[in-house]
């Protein structure tokens, strides 16, 4: 254990991140009050320096990360310096803190934890905040902040945790641009029983004056934010829906137009199957424009920025006929169902499911049975604290059955996989959704065996 008066302690990089893993995710000691005023602290002392790079803030419930890797994509094809901040990580921990398209090294991983450590030792003396310490979104959000403080990027893309409005990344004062994107009923116990209260806690991103770009997908959810931004004296950008975008499908990815501020009706390309990143790709476009002019901003920027984009684990095809795609609540799951539906299978459907236990499964696995597109679900335990029980778990095959669907449990991922391939012939196609928990455990074992 880690001892925050011991000045002399020097660690090293796995002690570090095995002792981030032993922080709490919820309930820190004096929360969002503590975050900001520790924040202030590291800034008084000249760690947190404003070099006036863009800064972009992204909140949702779904697509959040998608927004980030567009962005990050097309900054880079601007050949501009851009840093990302986002979650989870699927096999890293250093994958929530990027810059371009290189994670944090662990030198720099660790220099930067080992001054939140002095520092919160230094700061913990005092009162109001006394033996302050951060959950563990919080403390890598320091980390990152400290990090990008040092590299001095052209821009920064900030990705909230959970919510908004208390969220550490909203400590950050000088935004750019805000962007909201797709809100869904996820994490209710914590931001609320509906969509506008939820919608209510990620508005609180927004800030007096800042633009702010969104999506109108459901009136009340829209309301909320735009009587937000309204309030706020914000000027707000409102980019079709998903269902809104005029979209055509090819073998290599989905043809869209997008009305943009500068290049009026463009037709952009997103690679892969994935529909619902066609609304993803609108939104970080129109931050682009909204941030950088015509000039800084050309056309073949934008195009291949996002043709370009790549994020793991959304309607990714890991092998041929082996898709996995990160939905993970009701709302994910239904753009999910719809990239489905426009896959052009010729065979049977298979789908691995799972779902942590603070997840709507049981509605989510109503919406994949009745869409009557799979043959099979097959349920799975996952290696992480965060799964549903065995009992649990087993419990839900009978939403599947009484559908009319085949449905087991089986005990892990690997078992479920061979089983699925055992079964599944060349035009059959098998799908792996719930978690992204999930992810790394699945493609390490395809690794390991394909």
């Amino acid at each position: 254990m880690f001892d925050l008066n011991t000045d002399s302690y020097t660690g090293n990089y796995d002690e570090a991140v095995s002792y981030l893993e032993t922080i709490p995710r919820f309930n820190a000691s004096a929360g969002f009050a503590g975050a900001s005023a520790f924040y202030a602290y590291l800034t008084q002392k000249g760690l947190l320096p404003d070099h006036g790079c863009k800064v972009f803030h992204i909140a949702g419930t779904n697509g959040k990360g998608s927004v980030c890797a567009f962005l990050k994509s097309i900054h880079m094809q601007m050949g501009r310096s851009v840093g990302v901040f986002t979650s989870p990580h699927l096999t890293d921990i250093r994958e929530r803190i990027t810059l371009n398209d290189e994670v944090i090294s662990k030198e720099d991983f660790l220099d930067c934890f080992m001054t939140v450590m002095s520092c919160l030792g230094e700061f913990g003396k005092h009162d109001p905040f006394k033996d302050y310490m951060p959950v563990y979104f919080d403390y890598l959000f320091f980390i990152a902040a400290l990090y990008y403080a040092k590299q001095c990027p052209d821009a920064i893309i900030w990705e909230t945790g959970l919510g908004g409005r208390l969220d550490a990344t909203n400590v950050i004062g000088d935004k750019s641009v805000t962007v909201i994107t797709e809100i869904g009923l996820d994490h209710m116990a914590i931001l609320g029983n509906t969509k506008e209260a939820i919608a209510a806690e990620k508005a609180g991103i927004i800030r007096k004056g800042v633009p702010v770009i969104t999506v109108n997908r459901d009136r009340e959810v829209y309301d909320v934010i735009s009587s937000e931004a309204k309030s706020k004296g914000c000027p707000l950008t409102v980019v079709p829906s998903v269902y809104e975008i005029r979209k055509k499908m090819n073998d290599k990815g989905i043809d869209f137009s997008y009305k943009s501020h500068y290049y009026n009706n463009a037709t952009l390309e997103v690679v892969g199957h994935a529909l619902y990143q066609t609304e993803n790709a609108s939104l970080a476009v129109a931050a682009m424009e909204t941030v950088y002019s015509m000039e800084e901003l050309p056309f073949e920027y934008i195009y291949e920025g996002v043709r370009n984009m790549y994020h793991p684990g959304r309607m990714e095809e890991l092998i041929p006929g082996v898709i996995f795609d990160g939905a993970h609540n009701e709302d994910g799951i239904e753009a999910f169902i719809d990239s489905v539906k426009s896959d052009n299978c010729k065979g049977r459907r298979l789908m691995i499911f799972s779902s942590a236990s603070d997840k709507q499964a049981e509605k989510e696995l109503k919406a994949i049975t009745d869409s009557g597109l799979f043959a099979g679900v097959y349920i799975v335990s996952m290696d992480t604290d965060r799964s549903r029980t065995v009992n649990q778990l087993k419990a839900l095959t009978s939403i599947v059955t009484a559908g009319g669907i085949t449905s087991e449990y089986k005990q892990d991922i690997k078992q479920a996989y061979d089983y699925c391939k055992a079964l599944i012939e060349q035009t059959d196609r098998l799908y792996v959704c719930g978690s992204l928990y999930l992810y790394e455990e699945l493609k390490a074992y395809i690794n390991s065996v394909e």
